[in-house]
């Protein structure tokens, strides 16, 4: 916590955004890693459905940490509107096939159902990042 305030006190909001967008993608590939005994309880589940709940959440999760990657590395991002028209079509809780089992499923499955969370938390911090990212380095210029 004590690590947040420092980057905020250091006054480069393009930074902070960065490292807490890197913080958050750090967790979540810890995150995913202490799901596997679940992904396999939900993979056979899956056997007998016309959906993989598992293929839907690899998809989001390949699409979302990609674009973290661009933040995070310090790429020039050319086709931001682009980017936050593909990260609002990837609405996570959209999908119905997922919606209903992650409403349905009770309390099965809590660390997937956070890592989709997180993930989705993800997502709207890319959108964030991007939709401000112009504002702020014209802010930082002047």
């Amino acid at each position: 916590m004590t690590q947040n305030l420092d980057i905020i006190k250091q006054g480069n909001p393009i930074l902070t955004a960065r490292v807490y967008i890197k913080q958050i993608l750090d967790q979540l590939l810890i995150d995913y890693q202490t799901t596997q005994d679940e992904r396999e309880k939900l993979s056979n589940w899956e056997e007998n459905k016309s959906f993989s709940i598992l293929g839907i959440i690899e998809v989001l999760t390949d699409e979302i940490r990609g674009y973290s990657f661009q933040i995070v590395a310090d790429k020039k991002l050319t086709n931001s509107q682009d980017m936050i028209n593909q990260l609002n079509t990837l609405k996570i809780f959209d999908i119905p096939e997922l919606t209903q089992w992650y409403f349905l499923s009770d309390g099965d499955y809590p660390k997937i159902k956070r890592y989709i969370e997180n993930l989705n938390y993800l997502r709207l911090l890319i959108i964030e990042y991007l939709s401000n990212i112009e504002t702020i380095e014209l802010q930082t210029c002047t």
